[in-house]
């Protein structure tokens, strides 16, 4: 019996619940994130948790959606999908509900995603993210603000060592025209060189019988991470005006991004940061913190997405995984009681008690009215557990500040309160 009972209360693999405590942690980052984004002028949008597939399937890729949730309207018989990436779905909304407002649009959003994990070190199949959405700026300046407040939002939750890996797809795709590659060998390329696998890059050119001069540019993805003189480096394999524009543009967006107020030493270059090729079209950027080995926010243009919905309007934005920073922050961030006062009321006239309730709640005060007593001896366990700040005892003598701690009661006043 005990284990059948146990079975009931099992979660599917990969989803979560939180208690009050945790909840509170979650919805703290929350709200710093969104405050931060709407200090840079960007507004909170909400997306339907299920969408048509046949509209997601614009936006998502035949791989991501596979990996989506699926289930069937039983109204229509129509095919859905659960939310599993909200920025196609902003894409849509921008095509749509937005299509009569002037751009640039800039967007934010916190919500829940659900999909099958491709990582199966990350085996999450609920997520909760937090990004936002720069639409309708082609400007270099669109690309470094998107880095520069990831920096920020990131630093504001209280994260320590904020790094951002930034690349730009186009030098990758310009050497890759050059060496003449058919899809299947760049793909191929790209995920090797998104694991710093040289050997393997090496068999994968030496099968497609690339030329010398071209195979040693293409290797050079392996091996171009690091600082800003990275870019020096890159400039010495151009290959083509498509590869220097896309070096040049780069430049231009760290030198921008460092008026943001970026610093140095928190920008890498990372020319071999491919793993969303086929998806951006400029620079991409993934965002690391002390603590977690894996990366805890992506981001990067899109240019083409929005047009498939119906609007052409060039676009870059970022998400950050919440749950992915949440163990980091919990040994940094202290959260706030989530009750100011418990109230109890000893003196047997239960209007006494909800009177002073209705007082210390006109005063802004979060107030818990017990309603049943409990011993002294009891309360400091149960303020512990409910996060309360401190208790009010009300009896025949007045009204007392009670030390759950030591069991001492201070005499006290409304005003005082």
């Amino acid at each position: 019996m005990s284990g059948e009972k146990n079975s009931t209360l099992m979660l599917p693999t990969g989803v979560f619940e939180m208690t009050p405590g945790k909840a509170a942690f979650i919805r703290r980052i929350e709200d710093i994130l969104l405050d931060i984004f709407a200090h840079w002028g960007y507004q909170e949008v909400r997306t339907p948790a299920m969408e048509y597939m046949e509209a997601m399937s614009l936006g998502l890729d035949p791989d991501e959606l596979d990996m989506a949730f699926k289930l069937v309207d039983r109204s229509s018989g129509r095919m859905m999908v659960l939310r599993s990436d909200v920025t196609p779905q902003v894409a849509r909304m921008t095509a749509g509900a937005m299509a009569g407002v002037p751009l640039p649009l800039r967007l934010c959003y916190v919500a829940d995603v659900y999909r099958y994990p491709s990582d199966p070190s990350h085996p999450g199949r609920e997520l909760i993210q937090a990004g936002v959405e720069l639409v309708g700026l082609e400007d270099p300046q669109a690309d470094a603000e998107a880095i520069a407040l990831a920096v920020r939002g990131l630093e504001k939750t209280g994260l320590r060592q904020v790094r951002m890996s930034v690349g730009q797809v186009g030098f990758a795709g310009g050497l890759f025209k050059e060496a003449g590659l058919d899809r299947k060998t760049e793909d191929s390329i790209v995920r090797v060189a998104v694991l710093k696998d040289r050997s393997g890059m090496e068999r994968i050119l030496d099968r497609a019988g690339v030329r010398k001069d071209i195979r040693e540019a293409v290797l050079s993805l392996t091996g171009l991470s690091g600082g800003m003189e990275v870019l020096d480096q890159a400039e010495q394999t151009v290959m083509c005006d498509e590869c220097g524009a896309a070096l040049e543009n780069l430049r231009e967006v760290l030198d921008l991004a460092k008026l943001y107020g970026v610093r140095d030493q928190q920008l890498l270059v990372d020319l071999g940061e491919l793993a969303a090729f086929r998806y951006h079209t400029g620079v991409v950027f993934t965002g690391y913190v002390e603590g977690p080995g894996r990366a805890v926010l992506k981001g990067g243009r899109y240019d083409g997405l929005v047009e498939k919905f119906g609007r052409t309007a060039p676009a870059t934005g970022f998400a950050i995984d919440i749950l992915d920073i949440v163990d980091t922050l919990s040994g940094i961030i202290s959260i706030e009681p989530a009750v100011d006062y418990l109230l109890l009321n000893r003196t047997g006239e239960k209007g006494e008690g909800l009177r002073l309730a209705v007082k210390l709640r006109e005063k802004g005060l979060k107030v818990l009215c017990l309603i049943r007593d409990i011993p002294d001896r009891e309360l400091e366990a149960f303020v512990q557990a409910h996060r309360i700040g401190k208790t009010l005892v009300i009896d025949s003598e007045g009204l007392w500040v009670l030390h759950g701690d030591t069991g001492r009661k201070q005499r006290c006043t409304l005003e005082e309160l």
